[in-house]
């Protein structure tokens, strides 16, 4: 008796597998990481289902009708306590959803009599859910005083099918190039993320951003700067020469002082042995009249 219902389940593979493409039906399901996901099978008597046989790239699980509960057959050990069934409608439900999770899945229904097999096939995509998005500003203060730059909308963990969206503008990019000037009125621009999923949003006042970001304080100073960086290098090098200069003629001036006054010490020198010369010139002169006159008077 235990063996029947694998029968038929292997019974209905083939009749499965030599059916028509209409009489199976194809589902995309979208599930959130970590959360759960239901399979609708919609059976409209499901009193009349004998078991139910699901597979992925292996057999997942196989359900029959149970006394008050249906009876679930867990065949694959990744499953393992993740799995249940509803048993108003034989929905399957898979819990604690993990990336390997996502694929294809068939639900091989086998109705009372076997009369009728019915296969449904169930695409399973598997997204994070959408955490709040991150707006980097990138804003410059033109000549013109126009504040102009982008705004660049971004989300962690970034995956396929995420799309992005800008308000007001309606820009579909994660990048928005703005232009804005003084005259206009502060402008909040909003980014929406979005996957199938889910969805979130941030928003950012472009013209208190760009008085608040240093980009802003830096390009509106940037002329007194220059002007300020070109007069110390025109200021430093002139004030190099003059104390270069200043010095030069304080040397001059010492070296001028220190001459002079050798010329003078030694024209001193001369003038004392030239004088000194002519003293005792006259002192031998003095000494030989006297003789000269004593000896006439004796005479």
């Amino acid at each position: 008796m235990d063996q029947h219902p694998l029968w038929i389940w292997f019974l209905c593979l083939q009749i499965w597998s030599e059916a028509a493409e209409g009489d199976s039906d194809s589902m995309v399901v979208n599930g959130i990481l970590g959360e759960s996901v239901t399979f609708p099978l919609k059976i409209q008597e499901p009193q009349k289902i004998i078991n139910i046989a699901w597979t992925s790239q292996s057999s997942v699980a196989f359900v029959k009708p149970g006394l008050q509960e249906p009876e679930i057959t867990i065949t694959q050990v990744i499953y393992k306590g993740r799995i249940e069934v509803r048993s108003q409608n034989y929905d399957l439900v898979i819990r604690d959803l993990r990336m390997e999770d996502a694929g294809t899945y068939k639900a091989d229904i086998n109705e009372e009599n076997y009369e009728k097999c019915i296969t449904k096939t169930y695409h399973l995509h598997i997204y994070r859910r959408l955490q709040k998005p991150k707006i980097t500003q990138s804003l410059i203060l033109s000549l013109n005083n126009t504040c102009n730059g982008t705004l660049t909308c971004s989300v962690e963990k970034e995956e396929k099918n995420v799309t992005y969206s800008w308000s007001p503008s309606g820009e579909k990019s994660n990048v928005l190039r703005i232009f804005h000037s003084p005259m206009d009125q502060n402008l909040t621009y909003t980014c929406t993320v979005q996957n199938p999923v889910s969805n979130n949003s941030d928003s950012v006042t472009v013209l208190q951003s760009c008085t608040d970001t240093p980009s802003f304080h830096s390009h509106q100073a940037a002329l007194p700067r220059g002007l300020a960086m070109f007069s110390l290098l025109i200021f430093i090098p002139v004030l190099a020469l003059l104390f270069h200069l200043y010095k030069r003629r304080r040397a001059d001036g010492v070296s001028k002082k220190t001459v002079y006054s050798e010329l003078l010490r030694r024209e001193s020198s001369i003038y004392n042995v030239i004088l000194q010369s002519k003293m005792g010139k006259t002192n031998m002169k003095e000494e030989r009249l006297p003789k000269t006159l004593g000896n006439e008077i004796v005479v």
